[in-house]
């Protein structure tokens, strides 16, 4: 399980983050959803290890993250970040295989990462030739092949709007992809979300962030309605249901006057 408990973040004496508590169990999907400023990637830094909290802890597998070293950190969590980064010389196929636990990578898991990301006719192509949504996938397929490789239990993968470059059919179907890795392989995902309508289809569990506080966290029936929504992004929202209720989709209508 990867778990935040009463996290704070302060940077240059401001308090970016007041204590925010979530979970993520291996094989579910926590989406971490809200406005821009709310600190949705600030808590992805501090659930990944690559900043300081303030106050409060951060775990993995019941242990203090602040405490790994990089390697055991390595073994059990694969980041995503929102700007990914472009190497040059480097086909796609080297950048995917750089995510292997040790050595020379598996070109088994090499391949399973890209089909998983659709993009095993990326594999020859220089890395500096692809478009940002593609790159996005690759990075995404880096990951993958860093989890699928590492030999130990309670996995997890933490996605910072790692679809942010793809059309709204290629991320609904990648995450459709993750969602069923998750379940085939145990991996836990913790991915912020600005797409609402992705982390109704696909999450198990939301954080509602706003403003750096924690609005809500539940299992996504209870916490997305469209009242707290609209209350949220201070937007008015139709809710779209399927004819079998299965499914929720929401569509923004006009904007409210109640916020700057």
């Amino acid at each position: 399980m990867l778990e935040a408990r009463a996290l704070t973040f302060v940077r240059q004496g401001r308090g970016l983050l007041a204590p925010v508590s979530c979970r993520t169990l291996c094989g579910e999907i926590t989406a971490i959803v809200g406005p821009n400023g709310a600190g949705k990637s600030t808590l992805l830094g501090l659930l990944s290890g690559w900043l300081r909290p303030g106050g409060g802890g951060a775990f993995i597998n019941g242990r203090m993250i602040a405490d790994m070293t990089p390697r055991e950190l390595a073994l059990c969590r694969a980041v995503v970040e929102q700007a990914t980064v472009c190497p040059q010389g480097l086909t796609v196929g080297d950048v995917v295989g750089m995510g292997a636990y040790r050595g020379a990578p598996s070109p088994l898991a090499v391949a399973h990462a890209l089909r998983l990301c659709q993009s095993t006719a990326l594999a020859g192509r220089q890395m500096a030739d692809l478009s940002g949504g593609e790159r996005q996938r690759v990075h995404l397929a880096r990951a993958l092949c860093q989890l699928l490789s590492a030999p130990a239990p309670g996995r997890h993968l933490l996605l910072d709007e790692a679809t942010s470059a793809l059309d709204f059919g290629m991320a609904d179907a990648l995450f459709g992809e993750i969602r069923t890795l998750a379940r085939q392989e145990g991996i836990g995902v913790t991915a912020v979300l600005h797409d609402i309508n992705l982390a109704l289809r696909h999450a198990d569990r939301v954080l509602l962030l706003d403003g750096g506080r924690a609005v809500a966290f539940g299992p996504v029936r209870e916490v997305m309605d469209r009242e707290r929504l609209e209350a949220l992004y201070d937007v008015r929202l139709a809710e779209l249901i399927s004819p079998d209720r299965r499914q929720r989709a929401f569509v923004p209508l006009s904007r409210h006057q109640g916020k700057e």
